[in-house]
């Protein structure tokens, strides 16, 4: 993945989970405005999720 510009950058030391969580949300909805073809066997990788983090993922 290319680092984008507009992708905050992280000054303190030690980032809150938050500070991180936020950081992480707003490079991938950066990168996911460069997506141009569907992800392959996202069937598959979503049954992995669903599985590893059942408690975790709402669909």
């Amino acid at each position: 993945m290319e680092k984008s510009e507009n992708t905050p950058k992280i000054k303190c030391p030690s980032p809150t989970d938050e500070a991180v969580l936020k950081s992480v949300y707003l490079a991938l909805r950066e990168a996911t405005k460069k997506w141009s073809m569907p992800i392959q066997n996202w069937g598959i990788i979503l049954n992995q999720f669903l599985t590893m983090f059942e408690k975790r993922v709402q669909l």
